[in-house]
């Protein structure tokens, strides 16, 4: 052979080498072939060294046949030697396996040639690869990893193209069911490439693996190829095979009664010209049969694979190998091809154990920063699994997570882990169905969703663990266990909830926003609150806490609600401002924090590192820099400009010129400083006018009724532009929630602002009570009997923020809301909110509500105390122009005309006609008795002071008014005389 063979070595000319082919061909039929010596007596087979050095050259070579050829003969030379039943003994197969193993070192100093085989070439050189691994001792292997750290990377490749060319792909699958749209790309179709053309080699080879009858009962053809047969049983019911039942259907007279005979009738006839014609000239139970094989075939492939990287795992952590271990890059490819792969669940089952253990020896490596890629994929993988109908894959992912947070617990932050998982579920949030269609047209929550949701769940759930680990293969304490170089266990059930929880708030948020669906556009309200919930979901993550802001900003400029877009503004540049503080990077400190939380209290007051931890491959950097803190305070400025909300652009100014001090930027210094005038001009401008500055509106609505689901029974305070009436809000609530009824409810607005007890009320009516609410003032003493009508313009303008409102509401002792003066009650509900106005959204959910009770006298005295002191604060109040120091003559008019012009006294004198004559002033207290007086006689004493302030000021037009105001008040002072004789001396 060797005298014949050295007069053609190397590439002859074509029909020279089909020749030399055909003859080693020949060759290795002999049935002698194994033991055939080398040409030394010290040498190995001589003859399987030339055959891989011939079929090696025959690769290189341009001719296609002759390399279909190469790839045929060396598997039908493997399968004839796994199938000869001289060589079933471990050490025969060992021996084979180290004869042909020289091929591998080839195939990897020349990886080339094996990149530019066609597909199905590929396919036939890594059947072959991993059948010598498969009976090879750990010894042997291991000297393919021994060479260079180069060399073990390319092994791994080639593994890689294992499961990348045998993965098995049914038709139907989709994104949840099998790959994503982030698996590695590669040229992996929906049908394997195997049967896309059978070619003669796989056809050879099923045909000498079907003839083996013993060992594939259930056509086991691949276990040829891979992991022992045992391992995974395919006539369980796991998998929708009941092979045996299947078996005896084959005798059909009109079909072939095998496969391999069917698929041989098929390519001779060329009806198998494609994928799709072969499979359907089959037979239906031929065609399950087909399904089998390649299921078993890329099952098997994938196992076999997992076998070695678990050996290589065991070598690497005892440092006996050459690999990057500082990455691990080997590892981590490997495991996020099998990820990232289509596998049934006999693999899953043997994979978690694995996974386990690769964690258990590497986590400190695989957790680091530098291969946060490769943990945000294993994350997103195992959400993605999470997901999965078969509910013993789901279990395997909830335990997968489960492994990760353990090894953070050691190995990383646990903040980090948070991100990568929240960046991931929002990923696989824009991939899966969060919602389905009901009969009635409206939707719900997915199967899919509801499936994550629990997955979530039990990942946290302490009773269920132990239960869920040994179902999963692992120990009982396999959570518990501490690594090396670790004395305490870290595991910590309150962590994990914590994390899980936050994952489900980011899934219920994003659920939510998917449900509201078409009413978005209607109800701008939940459209801003989803929004808001999406944002606060997703806050450990800046980029998509920005990114939801930025949202939630765009939909309140849609509304033309400055300053809750502003709000959000400035939400977005407290991020940005919180993650530069955190890392000393740039000119703001603590303080200029806590200045931008006066602004909005929604930004954190506590400096974490979570921004830091968020710094994953993709996200972090980009956004948190200085000047795009500066772009968001400039932004916000010009909303709250737009609000008319001017003291707040004054201090978000107060924190961009230290930017530009910083730098030098004089320019934009000057332009800063010109604003501030204008600021504050226009902020005295507010206070000198004579009517009260507002910027808004505020409505307390209740809810009432099954129909408004998560609203029923609940109170929220709604900011609105100051130019809305209670009318206007009832129109648009009316609007919103009227196409929300069906047939069996109705809507119906209460009218007033009546204490309403749900119980009472008609069941199939929802109800909304819209109330008009006062904003309360810090120092406001909520308990004071005046009325309310003066109190907000008093005093010079301050930032408006607000938690707190209150309405004050009449009612009587007999049941009827209003009656003479005597019998008049007064109940004030004081409304507290959850959060402040302005903020991110324009409503808040009321959390406390208190009422206070007034007297009808206690009614009397406030309504004479309130205008009491308006008059004061008129007579005591500057004006705002330089040099003019006298009280407001217009304002005081105002006041005066409607306190003691003739045509009004009736107020006042109703006071004492209803508390200081006959029965009434018998049932007073003396001491309510005595505060209604002085309070009588002190209004009467400032109206008097206010008289002679407003002769002084008056010119000569206003003089008749100014007797009017003269005789009304010597008018009411004679009536008053009736009842406190005293006030004649007084006065």
């Amino acid at each position: 052979v060797s005298l014949y063979l050295d007069k053609f070595s190397g590439v002859c000319q074509s029909v020279l080498h089909d020749c030399k082919l055909i003859f080693l061909q020949i060759i290795c039929d002999h049935d002698l072939f194994v033991e055939m010596p080398g040409r030394d007596p010290s040498d190995r087979n001589y003859l399987s060294s030339v055959l891989i050095q011939e079929l090696f050259l025959t690769w290189d070579h341009d001719d296609l046949s002759q390399r279909a050829k190469a790839a045929r003969i060396l598997v039908v030379v493997l399968c004839k030697h796994e199938f000869d039943a001289r060589y079933q003994k471990p050490e025969d197969k060992l021996y084979i396996a180290q004869l042909y193993f020289p091929l591998i070192g080839q195939i990897l100093d020349e990886m080339p040639v094996f990149y530019n085989l066609n597909a199905a070439e590929k396919r036939e050189v890594l059947i072959v690869i991993l059948q010598i691994v498969r009976n090879l001792d750990d010894a042997s292997a291991v000297k393919a990893w021994q060479q260079s750290i180069a060399r073990t990377r390319l092994f791994f490749k080639l593994l890689e193209e294992c499961l990348v060319h045998f993965e098995h792909r049914k038709p139907a699958d989709g994104m949840l069911i099998g790959s994503s749209s982030r698996n590695p790309v590669g040229d992996a179709p929906t049908s394997p490439k195997y049967s896309d053309k059978l070619s003669p080699a796989i056809n050879n080879y099923l045909s000498e693996a079907s003839r083996q009858e013993v060992r594939v009962s259930n056509i086991i053809v691949i276990s040829s190829v891979a992991h022992k047969s045992e391992k995974f049983p395919q006539g369980t019911p796991e998998n929708g095979y009941l092979w045996q039942r299947v078996n005896s259907q084959l005798s059909s007279p009109s079909q072939p009664y095998s496969l391999r005979e069917a698929l041989a009738q098929a390519q001779s006839s060329r009806i198998g010209a494609s994928a799709q014609a072969l499979r359907e000239s089959l037979h239906p139970i031929l065609r399950q049969k087909l399904e089998l094989w390649e299921e078993n075939l890329s099952a098997a492939v994938s196992l076999q694979v997992l076998e070695i990287s678990e050996k290589f795992s065991a070598m690497a952590a005892s440092h006996s190998i050459a690999t990057d271990y500082g990455k691990l890059d080997c590892l981590s490819s490997i495991i996020m091809s099998f990820f990232s792969r289509n596998q049934p669940l006999v693999f899953w089952k043997a994979f978690l154990p694995v996974f386990n253990n690769v964690f258990d020896l590497h986590g400190a490596t695989l957790m680091a920063r530098e291969n946060d890629r490769f943990l945000k994929q294993v994350a997103f993988h195992l959400l993605r699994l999470a997901v999965f109908r078969n509910d013993n894959i789901r279990k395997r992912a909830v335990i997968g997570l489960q492994i990760l947070v353990r090894s953070s617990f050691y190995f990383m932050q646990t903040a980090r882990l948070r991100v990568m998982l929240t960046i991931t579920l929002s990923e696989l949030m824009s991939d899966m169905q969060v919602t389905q269609m009901k009969s009635d047209g409206t939707l719900e929550e997915s199967g899919e969703a509801r499936r994550l949701r629990k997955s979530l769940e039990e990942m946290a759930d302490e009773v269920k663990s132990s239960g869920l680990l040994k179902e999963c293969g692992l120990p009982e304490d396999a959570l518990l266990g501490t690594p090396e170089n670790f004395k305490e266990n870290r595991w910590s059930w309150s962590d994990v909830k914590s994390l899980s929880g936050s994952l489900l708030l980011a899934l219920d948020a994003s659920l939510e926003h998917a449900l509201l669906g078409s009413v978005m556009s209607m109800d701008r309200y939940a459209a801003a609150e989803s929004f808001y919930k999406l944002a606060m979901a997703f806050a450990p993550v800046p980029d998509l806490h920005i990114m939801w802001l930025l949202h939630l900003c765009d939909a309140h400029q849609e509304m033309q609600s400055w300053a809750e877009a502003a709000q959000c503004a400035v939400a977005v540049a407290g991020v940005v401002m919180q993650a530069l503080v955190a890392r000393n990077d740039g000119v703001w400190s603590k303080d200029h924090v806590t200045a931008l939380r006066k602004i909005c209290p929604m930004v954190s007051s506590e400096i974490t590192s979570e921004a830091s931890a968020a710094e994953v491959e993709g996200y972090g950097a980009s956004k948190l820099t200085v000047d795009s803190a500066v772009k968001y305070l400039q932004l916000a400025n010009k909303l709250f400009s737009q609000a008319e909300l001017y003291h707040f652009c004054a201090s978000i100014l107060e924190l961009v010129i230290p930017v530009y001090k910083s730098r030098r930027a004089y320019g934009q210094l000057a332009k800063c400083h010109t604003l501030l005038t204008n600021i504050y001009e226009s902020i005295l401008e507010q206070e000198s006018s004579p009517i009260p500055f507002t910027d808004a509106t505020y409505y307390r609505v209740g809810f009432y009724g099954e129909r408004f689901g998560k609203l029923d029974r609940k109170e929220y305070v709604y900011r609105e532009p100051r130019d809305v009436r209670l009318g206007d809000i009832m129109e648009k609530l009316s609007h919103i929630y009227e196409s929300r009824m069906d047939g069996n409810h109705t809507l119906h607005i209460i009218p007033d602002s009546r204490q309403v007890k749900a119980e009472e009320l008609q069941p199939g009516v929802c109800y909304l009570q819209i109330t008009a609410v006062d904003p309360v003032m810090e120092d406001e003493d909520l308990g004071s009997r005046r009325e309310r009508i003066f109190s907000l313009s008093t005093g010079t303008v301050r930032a408006r923020v607000f938690d707190r409102f209150l309405f004050d509401t009449p009612f009587t002792k007999n049941g009827k809301t209003q009656g003479g003066l005597e019998d008049q009650w007064k109940r004030r509900t004081v409304l507290q909110t959850e959060g402040s106005f302005p903020a991110l959204v324009n409503r808040l959910l009321v959390i406390k509500s208190e009422s206070l009770e007034f007297s009808p006298v206690e009614n009397a005295i406030g309504m004479i105390e309130t205008r009491t002191a308006a008059l004061r604060n008129e007579l005591e109040e500057p004006r705002s122009s330089e040099g003019d120091q006298l009280p407001r003559l217009q304002s005081l008019q105002r006041i005066l005309q409607g306190s003691v012009a003739v045509q009004v006294n009736s107020g006042v004198l109703s006071v004492c006609t209803a508390f200081l004559s006959g029965e009434p002033a018998t049932r007073l207290r003396s001491q309510e008795l005595q505060q209604l007086i002085a309070a009588l006689l002190e209004f009467m004493a400032v109206c008097k002071r206010a008289i002679r302030v407003h002769f002084r000021l008056i010119g000569e037009e206003d003089q008749d008014f100014h007797t009017q105001l003269v005789n009304g008040f010597q008018s009411l002072t004679a009536e008053l005389s009736h009842y406190i004789p005293a006030i004649l001396s007084e006065l």
